[in-house]
């Protein structure tokens, strides 16, 4: 048949159905039966298509979700960051201001130094800081960060200097006691500070604060040394048995001051003799100096 002819047909079948369609009504009905009976063709037919347009969405839905997800793991792990780097700064500018408080309140100071490295967990028990000879800061100074007395200079460079640390190192230091007012000697070293001879006649209790007597040439008097944790009655000697928190924090500190010294006083060299020349108890005392 010829495509022309093939054409003229379908077109006049056409026409005849729309006639019929919107003349007669058994038409209308015959068509409804025809669409139930093609409707099953019909939805398997598109069930491919809607399938396929289903796990698409899904795909891209999943897609989004984990990059969304990776993203804001990312925001949370930079803002978790940027909170932990606020409050080390925050610690910092609050050390600072205690510090500059210090200043304030008449505290004679060479200089504010940053602690470079070191403290407490040094092998040596030397306590780097960045200030030193250009920063007129002399052999012998005293150091103290925001809780007290943190030891001595030992060594001067030119733009630093080494800290020997009390606990760490064979420091005496004068002290009195706060409350009473009744002075003594605090020795360095081994890790904490020990309280060897203060006599069982005087008073001490345990939360006393032992602060510098500034009866010497290097502490300035009223710097915050020792708390007293424990006291007690040591039998077979005259001398308490003492256990000791330093007030300072070697492994913590970030800032440090640098205290300039005074002229020479006797009691320096007091202090020395005491040291080398413990009192005539002391075989029975020396169990007193782990206490």
């Amino acid at each position: 048949m010829r495509p022309a002819l093939k054409l003229a047909l379908l077109a006049g079948v056409s026409v005849l159905l729309m006639v019929l369609d919107k003349r007669f009504a058994a038409v209308a009905s015959g068509k409804k039966y025809l669409a139930a009976a093609l409707y099953p063709m019909q939805w398997v037919a598109n069930k491919p298509v809607e399938l396929y347009d289903y796990f698409d969405n899904l795909f891209h839905s999943q897609n989004h979700l984990l990059n969304e997800n990776r993203r804001l793991s990312a925001d949370n792990a930079r803002l978790r960051l940027q909170v932990s780097q606020n409050q080390v700064q925050l610690h910092e500018l609050a050390e600072l201001k205690t510090l500059a408080d210090l200043q304030r309140h008449g505290l004679s100071v060479t200089a504010t130094a940053p602690v470079v490295s070191g403290g407490k967990e040094s092998l040596s028990g030397r306590m780097v800081i960045g200030k030193g000879s250009r920063h007129r800061v002399q052999t012998g100074d005293a150091v103290a960060d925001e809780g007290g007395l943190l030891g001595q200079v030992g060594l001067v460079h030119p733009l630093s200097a080494e800290v020997n640390v009390l606990t760490e190192s064979s420091l005496v230091v004068p002290v009195m006691v706060e409350r009473t007012g009744v002075r003594t000697l605090v020795y360095g070293g081994g890790g904490a500070l020990s309280l060897r001879y203060f006599p069982t006649d005087a008073d001490l209790r345990s939360g006393d604060l032992l602060v510098t007597s500034g009866l010497d040439s290097v502490y300035p008097a009223g710097i915050p040394v020792a708390r007293v944790l424990q006291s007690g009655r040591n039998a077979g000697t005259p001398y308490y048995k003492v256990r000791l928190q330093p007030m300072a924090a070697a492994e913590r500190s970030k800032y440090v001051l640098v205290l300039p010294q005074r002229p020479e006083s006797p009691w320096r060299e007091e202090a020395a003799e005491q040291q080398e020349t413990p009192p005539a108890s002391t075989p029975a005392a020396s169990d007193t100096e782990n206490g």
